[in-house]
């Protein structure tokens, strides 16, 4: 029995991955993952994760990866039906035949499928050819070794019609060739095929089941055209919808990591022979909104590295138009500028892999490059073109259909216009390339703004926050139940702060069972009263404040605590990472605004919980 895409993805849908490993492995919780011990191997330390967002395993000891069905088959030893039929019972799908033509479309996409595999080994076999051995060198200029080479299946496609061949001889008929998009017919005579890639590197593309969808050619010689040639838009290719180097990449990325959006295949290639494994490319400079969810449901801040010419600009500045379109809470872009026209090799090879490290580190947000783009076609020398760009601003902004991230963008923007026109000694002409630096450090932001500052002037972010965190779950000791995972994760300064949370933590472990409320409160009755009584009066007035709340709201006001304070330390570690690397106008200008952002922050936490007394 054949089924639909449709019809798996429904089940796969109604029931967590973890759900089904959790039958066979010991799972534990771990942010938004759990982990356990491989099935695949015996090993003591845990490297088997399992994540229900992104509904796949994977065992990074085996390089074993799936999802609910490929587990079932892989540790549960069930035939790929088997298993499906278990799981839609499971899950209360009813299973279907296929119609006649679903049918004919399963048969056809099976055969491309099979055409697209054996041309990738095909290509792979010419590389190595004595007769291509140009080609060979010419990947060996660019510092791409076997290993690479085989970890990325490149390949090279010669003159002639050498592939046709070589399929007529497995089998594959004309028919099936022009549906992968690997030969074309002579308009000429219908009985003439000639191959679309011929004289070129070839990069296999994979979808998202790392199945080979379609190719990339590059040419080597310069004079030849076009510089990069894609497989046409077939039943199975769907160039919108992919990501080079997206299934690669997809297993191994954590939450934290950085995504890296480059160009083209050798970009991603290159980067990988130079040690970073964490990018993928947009088949042709056009992200898509598509490729942006994409991105978006494994980073919540990918990094856009264009080349540094003109037309690797206007791409980051279509990108980031797009981007306005879709953002939500969370989800955003940051972008790299590379200098000098190069692409991320040149620039490697330039300056090494460390200080493209820091690029990354040190990419900018969605804003600036919006501010930049307007600034590009604006002339804010004349009071008609400082209007023209104010107006090209809100332009940007009223492309964003979210309302709270529109509302914020408008008052950043607003901030900086402030900055740029309305200050008091603001000089009359303009220089982009120096805003940064001379409204932000020459006026003032890096001297007598800073030495205002709460940062500046001695003061402390209100760390008071984190005895109105654990006063919280003294008084409401659901609290630990129900946000024990946010609780764990938190980062605590005062060290016997610290020890309460851990405490709290580990009594809640103890039993397997939820820990009765009744049982929390006499904890910490026993063990704390005295100290709460003594070290935490303010925080425990401000608790007694919303004793008419319901716990809901309770709960909802202690996450947003946690959060303000998780958020200032993130700062603070931002800016003593950064302190001592500023060599540069663009590190100044980072720094700067990472004090900026800190202090507005306090100043905001202040407001919301109010001026907090050290205890």
């Amino acid at each position: 029995m054949k089924f639909s895409i449709n019809t798996l993805n429904e089940i796969k849908d109604r029931i967590p991955v973890s759900q089904v490993v959790g039958k066979k492995v010991q799972l534990k919780k771990k942010g938004k993952e759990y982990v356990g011990l491989s099935p695949f191997n015996k090993e003591r330390t845990p490297s088997f994760t399992v994540n229900d967002e992104k509904q796949f395993y994977h065992c990074f000891s085996t390089n074993n990866h799936g999802d609910i069905f490929t587990f079932l088959v892989e540790v549960g030893g069930l035939s790929f039906p088997e298993a499906v039929e278990k799981l839609a019972e499971e899950a209360g799908v009813q299973l279907q035949d296929l119609s006649p033509e679903e049918e004919e479309k399963f048969k056809k996409n099976k055969e491309v499928f099979n055409a697209l595999d054996l041309s990738k080994s095909f290509f792979s076999s010419q590389i190595y050819e004595t007769s291509n051995s140009f080609a060979l060198k010419y990947l060996r200029g660019r510092g791409i070794d076997n290993q690479i080479i085989k970890e990325f299946d490149i390949g090279f496609a010669s003159q002639g019609n050498q592939l046709e061949k070589f399929l007529l001889s497995k089998g594959i008929s004309h028919e099936i060739m022009i549906l992968a998009g690997l030969i074309i017919k002579n308009e000429n005579n219908n009985n003439n095929f000639y191959d679309r890639f011929r004289n070129r590197i070839i990069f296999p593309i994979r979808d998202s089941r790392s199945r080979v969808v379609g190719f990339g050619g590059r040419v080597i010689k310069k004079e030849d055209q076009p510089k990069y040639l894609n497989s046409p838009e077939t039943i199975v290719f769907h160039k919108g919808s992919i990501l080079y180097n997206f299934s690669k990449v997809r297993p191994n990325i954590k939450e934290k990591d950085d995504l890296i959006v480059v160009e083209g295949y050798m970009d991603v290639v290159s980067l990988a022979s130079n040690g970073f494994n964490a990018s993928v490319a947009p088949l042709g400079t056009a992200i898509t909104e598509n490729q942006l969810n994409i991105l978006w449901k494994e980073n919540n801040n990918p990094v856009i590295c264009f080349d540094g010419d003109r037309a690797g600009k206007a791409a980051s500045f279509r990108v980031s138009e797009l981007a306005l379109r879709l953002i939500k809470p969370n989800k955003s872009l940051k972008f790299i500028n590379l200098p000098d026209n190069l692409d991320p090799d040149d620039y490697i090879k330039n300056y090494g892999l460390e200080n493209f490290k820091k690029l990354v580190n040190q990419a900018v947000p969605l804003t600036n490059l919006v501010w930049d783009s307007c600034m590009n076609v604006s002339d804010i020398n004349t009071p008609e073109g400082r209007s023209g760009f104010e107006s090209e601003l809100r332009k940007k902004v009223n492309l964003i259909k979210d309302l709270s991230i529109k509302k914020h963008y408008g008052l950043i923007f607003k901030q900086y216009l402030d900055e740029l026109f309305y200050k008091k000694n603001t000089v009359n002409s303009y220089n982009k390339n120096n805003f940064y630096k001379d409204n932000f450090v020459k006026k003032g932001f890096a001297s007598s703004n800073l030495k205002t500052s709460i940062l500046g002037s001695g003061g402390q972010l209100p760390s008071d926050l984190e005895a109105l965190i654990i006063s919280g779950v003294f008084l409401f000791p659901e609290l630990v139940i129900k946000s024990f995972e946010k609780l764990e994760l938190a980062n605590f300064k005062n060290s016997k702060l610290k020890e309460i949370s851990d405490n709290l933590l580990l009594f809640e472990k103890k039993d397997d069972n939820d820990l009765s409320v009744d049982l929390l409160k006499d904890y910490i009755k026993s063990n704390y009263q005295s100290f709460s009584e003594e070290n935490l009066k303010f925080a425990n007035k401000f608790w007694v404040n919303q004793k008419n709340k319901d716990f809901k709201e309770i709960s909802k006001l202690w996450l947003e605590i946690l959060s303000d304070d998780q958020h200032i330390k993130s700062l603070e570690k931002d800016i003593q990472d950064n302190k001592g690397k500023i060599d540069n106008e663009d590190d100044e200008r980072r720094f700067i605004e990472l004090i900026k952002d800190k202090d507005s922050s306090i100043r905001m936490i202040e407001e919301k919980y109010g001026k907090e007394e050290n205890q």
